[in-house]
């Protein structure tokens, strides 16, 4: 039964490294995430830099709702513990599409102070492939929520040069499911593992901002891994043909992960009047991911996943152009590193690089409140995959075809 342990620890890594979520902010989506630690402009700054908040001159709230609609797609084949083929559908779009939400609010304390917060979701994930489907041994469902709320304070060191820091308060929850291999399937039907669990992790954010002119800064921001020590309970529904085999593997079980430290540097000028140029490089920690170890309580078994993700690069550029006194324009470029490798590509998470588009505007209804919508495509090579989810589960091979669209509107009120 060790390999109900391993559902819990693959799910674990897939959300932290193939799932990831930038969306949140119609501005972010817009310029493909270029330039957001320096561009200091409005309340999102609290998250993505919380040194730009001693930029803003008045009190500030801002929302977003985003719709993320991924794209997943499965060809290939899988065999049971027995080499045996596995019979079965290949699936159609296998994950579902989520919405999500973002706030952010800046107050000015004085001259030098500001404080903010911000409510996030930077990770998410809702795999779910049907039952029938022939990878069933190594997953069915996926299905991760992450909400983090940060609160910050900056202060203008003197004209040019201002810092930013704050905690942050993590909570973090999964529900996973796979199909069990019996050997008597065809016969009596495949009970369904199922784990959930949650957690509240802390970690701190902070960044500073440097502006060399009122059209020219430059920004850095660093948020810290946030360590999440996971208690759920594992339960395993079978059908009546197999009596109460599997009641005793119902348990408690507790895993740990690690969810991985950012750091970003940002460019914004101001070119003209009209146009400005924008980018940013960030590195993120993914390879605190090397394995997992999970513990069944009840004793039926430890288990220790090998997971060896790679650390990453993301860079991004930029525009904005202010087509009228009320309408200002965005598009931008991003190229962003998967951690996932094709050696460790599993179906929980079958990630590959991504190639970021978006566009964006934004219209300035008064002097004080501006909406916001945005469109972003991720472009993908998809990825190859041969991997088992355990000894227990037999093995899949093939190919994945992947891609994302996602649209933002949000609105920002200052007061």
């Amino acid at each position: 039964m060790a390999g109900f342990a391993a559902i819990l620890a693959s799910a674990q890594t897939a959300q932290a490294s193939g799932f990831g979520l930038r969306e949140g902010n119609a501005d972010w989506l817009g310029t493909a995430f270029a330039g957001d630690e320096a561009k200091a402009y409005d309340a999102s700054t609290v998250w993505s830099n919380p040194a730009g908040m001693a930029l803003l001159n008045q009190n500030e709230f801002e929302g977003g709702v985003s719709m993320i609609a991924p794209y997943i797609k499965f060809h290939g084949s899988a065999t049971d513990p027995t080499t045996a083929p596995v019979t079965g559908t290949q699936g159609g779009n296998d994950i579902a599409p989520a919405a999500s939400g973002a706030l952010f609010g800046v107050y000015v304390l004085n001259p030098d102070w500001r404080l903010g917060f911000s409510l996030t979701a930077p990770y998410g994930e809702r795999t779910a492939y049907p039952f029938n489907w022939v990878g069933k041994y190594q997953s069915l469902v996926s299905s991760i929520t992450d909400i983090n709320l940060g609160l910050a304070l900056s202060y203008k060191v003197n004209p040019n040069f201002s810092i930013g820091f704050g905690p942050n308060f993590d909570y973090f929850q999964a529900r996973l499911t796979q199909g069990l291999y019996t050997g008597v399937n065809s016969l009596y039907g495949t009970p369904v593992a199922q784990i959930k669990g949650n957690s509240i992790g802390v970690g701190y954010n902070v960044g500073a901002l440097y502006q060399f002119d009122d059209g020219t800064r430059l920004g850095i921001d660093y948020r810290s891994r946030i360590r999440h020590s996971i208690y759920g309970a594992q339960t395993i529904g079978a059908q009546a043909a197999y009596g109460g085999a599997f009641t005793p593997y119902d348990s408690a079980a507790t895993t740990s992960i690690t969810l991985p430290d950012s750091a970003s540097i940002a460019l914004y000028k101001q070119v003209t009047d009209q146009l400005a140029l924008m980018g940013t490089v960030q590195w993120t920690e993914w390879s605190l991911f090397k394995s997992l170890a999970v513990t069944v309580t009840n004793g039926t078994g430890n288990t220790t996943i090998v997971e060896n993700y790679r650390d990453t690069w993301m860079a991004a550029i930029g525009a904005n152009y202010q087509l009228t006194d009320r309408i200002m324009l965005q598009t931008g470029f991003a190229y962003d590193e998967s951690p996932v490798t094709a050696a460790y590509r599993t179906t929980r998470v079958p990630d590959a690089n991504h190639y970021d588009v978006g566009v964006g505007v934004q219209y300035k209804l008064t002097p004080n409140a501006t909406i916001a919508a945005a469109y972003g495509h991720v472009f993908t090579p998809g990825g190859s995959i041969h991997n088992s989810a355990s000894a227990a589960a037999g093995a899949i091979t093939g190919n994945y075809d992947l891609s994302d669209n996602s649209a933002t509107v949000g609105v920002d009120v200052k007061f």
